[in-house]
Parts: C-alpha cells; structure tokens; sequence
C-alpha cells in the first residue's frame, strides 16, 4: 500500500468517525434535490472532517462533494467524496452506509477508497495495482448462470420512473437469483469486487456515488461497459454494467438495450 493510499484511507476514516458517532440519534433531516433526498448534520460534519484533512495534504486538487458541490482549484486533479453513502440506511438505523472518495486524474477514475465504518472494513484499489480489502486481493467470482446470479440494480434521485420500472421487469423476466437495492451503491461495488455479487446495472447515479467502488470492482477484474455493451470513453459516464462474467453480462445487457 503505498502513501498516497493511505492518505485517502485515513480521510475516510476521519469522516466515518463522524457517522460512528451520529449513528443512532434523532437527527434533523434537510430535503435536497427530491423529497426522498436527505442530508442530515452527519452527512455534513463527514464532510467537513474529510475536506479539511484532504486540503491539508492536497491544497491544489479540485473537490467534487456531495454537500459542497465542487470547489475548482483549476488542478487536473479532483477528490470525488460521499462522506455518507447510504443516508436512508443510516436515519433509518441500518448500519449498512460508508464513507466513499475517488480520485479524478482529468476523467479518468486513479484511486478509490470506501470505508464501512461500522463493519471497519475499509477497501481500497489505485489504477493498475489491483483492489484490496486491508491486505487481502480481491477478485471476482466465477458464477456464470444468471438463475443463481445476485444482481444490484442501483438507480439515482431524479431518474427517469419508467425507465426504472422497464429495467426492474427486464432483470425479473431473467429469473435472476436474487434482485438487490441496498441503497449504498458504493457497498455494492466493494460486494462485486469481493466476489458476494455478480452484477450490478448502475442507471443515472452521480459521481460521487460510484467513482470509488467502480474502480475497485473494475480492479478485482469486473467487466464494465455501457448499456450498449462498448468500453467506456471515460470513467465519469454514470451509465453502465459491472459484472463478474461475459455471460452474465450479456443477459444483464438484455435489460437496457432499449434505454
């Protein structure tokens, strides 16, 4: 594990002490883009902890955050942070939630962290060096039927609820195992890289959700593509499939081809 790695670990970590210590209490919820989109006092002390500790160790990268927006520091270089990935979970008292930072080299996705601060699981991957849960490699499984397979189908606040409802009924006429929404995109990331799913549709989610996790799947050898079965022109695009198989990423294909 190299330095820069464990900066980034250790900012997450700062903002997970934060959820650990709000977690459980009657906090008062703000409304954000829709009435189902909430931030609490968590989220921003999260935030704020993780913002300081990354400033004062990178003061010329660029921050794209949940709560903040982005703060350009003309640099090619941007911090992608959720300092609470899984809100719903968290207010409701599900301790399934993380703390979530990328880092952006231009628009390509270099480094990622996702700490589950109650779980203490921290997993982590840098661009070309593989993906890790503390020491240990990650790697996808090798399931190939899509009847046993475990798909997450993760959508965001303001997509489109036609579209939401076609895919729902596309994966269900698949007769997939098991269809997942567990709320915290970035835990389902770190669930495919560690071979616990096999799929994941990601449709219209921002940056911020999947820029960590998306790396450390793609790192632990998950394929990812758009909705039309291409290589991606860039890290950003919040449209595409992460699976652990070409066969069961050609029938999670068979979902979206149409949207």
């Amino acid at each position: 594990m190299n330095s820069f790695i464990t900066h980034l670990i250790k900012a997450a970590e700062v903002g997970g002490k934060e959820l650990s210590y709000y977690f459980g209490l009657n906090l008062h919820k703000q409304t954000k883009t829709t009435p189902s989109d909430l931030k609490t006092s968590a989220d921003i002390n999260s935030e704020k902890a993780i913002i300081n500790h990354l400033n004062n160790l990178f003061p010329t990268y660029n921050i794209l955050s949940e709560e903040a927006g982005f703060i350009n520091k003309n640099s090619a270089y941007t911090f992608i942070i959720d300092p609470l990935d899984g809100s719903h979970n968290y207010i409701l008292g599900i301790p399934n939630f993380s703390v979530s930072i990328g880092l952006l080299k231009d628009e390509d996705i270099i480094a990622g962290v996702v700490h589950i601060p109650l779980l203490k699981q921290t997993f982590y991957a840098e661009k070309g060096c593989g993906a890790y849960e503390k020491k240990q490699k990650l790697k996808v499984n090798n399931i190939q039927d899509i009847q046993t397979a475990s798909v997450s189908f993760t959508y965001g606040y303001t997509a489109n609820h036609q579209t939401v409802a076609g895919i729902k009924r596309n994966i269900q006429q698949l007769q997939v195992g098991r269809l997942l929404s567990n709320w915290s995109p970035a835990v389902e990331y770190c669930l495919l890289a560690s071979g616990k799913i096999e799929g994941i549709i990601n449709y219209g989610n921002e940056l911020y959700d999947f820029a960590a996790g998306k790396l450390i799947a793609k790192e632990a050898g998950a394929i990812i593509t758009d909705f039309n079965g291409l290589s991606e022109k860039n890290d950003t695009s919040n449209m595409f499939i992460a699976s652990n198989h070409s066969k069961i990423h050609k029938q999670l294909l068979q979902t979206v081809n149409r949207y």
